[in-house]
């Protein structure tokens, strides 16, 4: 996997990066999406102490149909500003339209602009015949195969309640032309400050790759409110020259208010 791509997954998806030494192993089962149509989240990355990048993630009404199946669409677009936007200018986007009953992908497309470089491509995923067909060619993937967007509200969408300090839960996913694991293990759980106040969360860390971008016992650190929506805020990096940050600064339409955890509410929060 280039080290572009792993930059890009921790900026703008990047609240997961992939190992290569977890396989798939069985996760704990969905509940209802704790998310909705016209959900925002909106977010800030750091290097240091200098804001380099920013991000938003949208969960929209799909125009297109799969199998007589109306998708969500999943959208996460990310662009560099103040100083390293004049150095280098990035303007990328990534959709996902995924099955509302399982969150399975459809179809993933990404358009990436990177100074220079230009890159559009697409996978579409046939999870009957567990093939997935992309610009570069046809690849098998496994069951539970998912694309590095929709992995992200797939693990928002998983039953927790009954997850141990130290567990672990594993991902596939499928990027250009190979699938690759992910697992994040459960830390326990930790109130932080962010720019909506303290607010109680789960705190876990997923695997990361040492070599070019990550240096030698590099850890993550990845916070997701411990309420009904289980929305990322926050995820600390350290890389081989200083630290990476990304922080929630924006929310709209929420499915439930931040801290709400009982059922069947139908209030929406934005901040």
């Amino acid at each position: 996997m280039k080290t572009k791509h792993l930059v890009i997954i921790l900026i703008w998806l990047g609240l997961f990066l992939p190992s290569k030494t977890v396989s798939a192993q069985s996760n704990p089962s969905l509940i209802a999406p704790p998310f909705q149509v016209g959900e925002e989240l909106k977010y800030k990355f750091k290097y240091g102490i200098f804001n380099c990048a920013e991000g938003v993630m949208k969960v929209e009404e799909s125009q297109k149909e799969f199998n007589h199946v109306k998708p969500y669409r999943l959208v996460a677009k990310g662009e560099t500003v103040s100083a390293v936007a004049m150095i280098m200018k990035v303007r990328n986007r990534y959709d996902s339209y995924v099955n509302p009953n399982n969150l399975k992908p459809f179809l993933f497309t990404e358009s990436v602009r990177e100074g220079d470089y230009k890159r559009d491509s697409y996978a579409s995923f046939d999870h009957k015949n567990k093939v997935v067909n992309s610009n570069k060619g046809s690849f098998p993937i496994g069951d539970n195969t998912l694309d590095v967007l929709s992995v992200l509200y797939y693990a928002r969408s998983l039953d927790l309640s009954g997850i141990k300090k130290g567990g672990t839960i594993k991902f596939d996913f499928f990027l250009n032309d190979e699938t690759l694991p992910v697992s994040i293990t459960f830390l326990g759980n930790e109130t932080i400050k962010t720019a909506f106040g303290k607010v109680d969360c789960l705190k876990f860390t997923p695997s990361v790759v040492e070599g070019r971008v990550f240096k030698k016992n590099s850890r993550m650190y990845l916070w997701v409110t411990n309420d009904a929506n289980r929305v990322p805020v926050k995820a600390e990096v350290e890389i081989l020259i200083g630290s990476l940050r990304l922080d929630l600064t924006g929310y709209k339409n929420l499915k439930y208010p931040i801290g709400y955890n009982g059922e069947d509410s139908v209030n929406r929060a934005s901040r």
